[in-house]
């Protein structure tokens, strides 16, 4: 009998990011974890913003919550990237350098 192959199962886990203690500035987030090149495990989220997305990397999650949780206050108390900054085309494309 021919060996059936198994679907490739992908577990994703959901963390929430907060700016603060109003809920209405509350955002789910998606974490993958990996291990570098030396063997060490890392932590990576990444949560859309309003417009926009934030990633992270840690080395714990307790560390990546306080990461996401700093961005996400910056980004929505102080405006973080709300204007693309100075411009350069190449190509006939629009590249940004900030």
């Amino acid at each position: 009998m021919e060996k059936k192959k198994l679907p490739e199962i992908q577990i994703t886990e959901l963390f929430l990011v907060k700016a603060g203690n109003d809920f209405t500035r509350t955002f789910m987030g998606e974490i993958r974890r990996e291990i570098d090149d030396i063997g060490n495990e890392i932590v990576l989220g990444v949560v859309i913003v309003n417009e926009g997305k934030i990633w992270s990397k840690a080395a714990s999650q307790k560390e990546l919550m306080k990461n996401m949780d700093d961005i996400c206050v910056m980004k929505l108390n102080s405006e973080l990237h709300s204007d693309g900054g100075v411009t350069t085309k190449i190509f006939d494309t629009d590249f940004f350098l900030n």
